[in-house]
């Protein structure tokens, strides 16, 4: 609309200028403008440069022909040219070097036909009608490619902190799956086929979990933080799920719920060490406590030895560098290893005020 609107002020500017005794500005040149305008702007969005290229031409060169005069159709026409080819236009040397050849040119020209004085106005009517246009809209393409990177970067993030959920979630019930087979599998009560029947479902489930693990490392970023979802069922949940899944857990002590970061973090540390339990050491017994103190609480999950094969496959490491990051967020440490019988402990200091933690935007 307004290139067209362009045109027609172009045609307007031209009549009038006719019937104001101007005949320069009448007859073959107005139909000449006309269409060098309406062709300089049917060919910007594919040719920029040359678009670019004609606006100089037309402009300078009345500006030449004229001694010093062109119509203000040809200045708006030459701002909004300037202006579209530095928003739109990908490559910023091609006009760049078209206005430097065109300004040096003209000028020369200039000083040739009128003589010198003129051709400093030139430069400067170039630099205000044309650079300065072409400037701002390369200002406005930067902000909106820096607001565009900006929404794909938060795009790539919410996918992978949605990632890392799904393997939390997902990981931890596959481990109950992988749990309940492998109990099946040694069974004295079932058949032989049954049997082996259960441990094609913990071998699946395992390598399920291995699978979600890998994506899940390629997905995350190394410096993203854990991801904290709110805990929908408490640590009693969890536990209460472990023992129905058939796993030998039990919880000592209780959770007083208190800020979101710290209740989310603790749910996540002891799903996440669960999972573990389940993982490499099946079959042994579980103690998940809870100690409250003055400074926070002290959560502990702690596992003896395997009684049954523990699920193959590789880990990812992410698991613990997760937990480690769950209670860093939460203000507190996390400290884990082997104990002396064998097994394995995972163990959190959550501080209880909430304001000795930094606030993490679930």
């Amino acid at each position: 609309m307004l290139s067209v609107l362009l045109v027609a002020a172009v045609a307007a500017e031209h009549i009038y200028m006719s019937g104001a005794r101007h005949p320069q500005w009448s007859g073959w040149a107005a139909v000449v403008s006309v269409a060098v305008v309406a062709l300089a702007l049917w060919i910007r969005p594919r040719r920029p440069a040359v678009a670019v290229a004609i606006t100089c031409a037309l402009v300078g060169g009345t500006v030449v022909v004229f001694d010093g005069w062109s119509l203000l159709s040809y200045i708006a026409f030459a701002v909004f040219v300037s202006f579209l080819v530095g928003r739109w236009a990908e490559r910023v040397l091609p006009s760049a070097v078209v206005v430097m050849v065109a300004v040096v040119t003209l000028t020369v020209v200039d000083a040739l036909v009128n003589g010198g004085g003129v051709q400093v106005a030139m430069a400067g009517n170039m630099i205000i009608f044309m650079a300065l246009p072409w400037l701002s809209g390369r200002y406005l393409r930067q902000v909106a490619s820096s607001h565009s990177t900006q929404i794909q970067q938060a795009q790539l993030t919410e996918r992978a902190r949605i990632a890392q959920e799904m393997h939390d979630s997902l990981g931890h019930e596959l481990s109950l799956i992988a749990l309940r087979a492998g109990a099946l599998e040694v069974s004295p009560g079932l058949a032989q086929t049954h049997q082996q029947a259960a441990g094609a479902i913990r071998a699946a489930a395992a390598e399920a979990t291995a699978r979600l693990g890998e994506i899940v490392g390629v997905l995350r970023p190394a410096a993203e933080d854990a991801p904290l979802a709110p805990a929908s069922d408490g640590i009693e949940g969890l536990v209460e799920r472990a023992c129905a899944s058939g796993m030998d857990v039990r919880l000592e002590g209780s959770f007083q719920a208190g800020d979101g970061v710290r209740e989310a973090a603790a749910h996540r540390i002891v799903q996440e060490a669960l999972t573990n339990a389940a993982r490499h050491s099946p079959g042994s017994a579980v103690t998940v406590s809870v100690e409250t103190t003055a400074d926070g609480v002290r959560l502990g999950v702690t596992n003896g030895r395997a009684t049954l094969p523990p699920r193959a496959g590789a880990t990812t490491g992410l698991g613990l560098a997760g937990l480690e990051e769950a209670a860093r967020a939460a203000g507190g440490t996390l400290s884990h290893g082997p104990t002396t019988g064998g097994g394995f402990e995972v163990v959190a200091d959550l501080p209880v005020r909430a304001d000795q933690h930094r606030e993490v935007r679930l």
